[in-house]
């Protein structure tokens, strides 16, 4: 499982493969629930477990989520994104 997103009481529902030709991703996709939340994740599963679309579904407040990735790559292009702002080293 891939733990930061499945949970050990997630219930696997299905695999499929996103793409075509030799640059399909295997992906699986999963029912975690939650208190009052139904949520559907799917991860690749190539090892990187790569979140590929996520769903979610609160009754209590109404709520409706949705997310998909596209076009990742697992590298960072740009690493000064993690550079910490001057402005934080004086915040108290």
């Amino acid at each position: 499982l891939c733990s930061a997103f499945v949970t050990d009481s997630a219930i696997y529902l299905h695999s499929f493969a996103y793409g075509y030709g030799d640059k399909q991703i295997i992906a699986d996709t999963w029912l975690i629930q939650i208190d009052n939340a139904v949520n559907y994740a799917t991860v690749s599963r190539d090892g990187l477990c790569v979140p590929l679309t996520g769903n979610n579904f609160v009754s209590e407040p109404a709520m409706i989520n949705a997310i998909t990735t596209t076009d990742f790559t697992p590298t960072v292009d740009d690493p000064s994104i993690f550079d910490i702002p001057a402005e934080c080293n004086t915040a108290v």
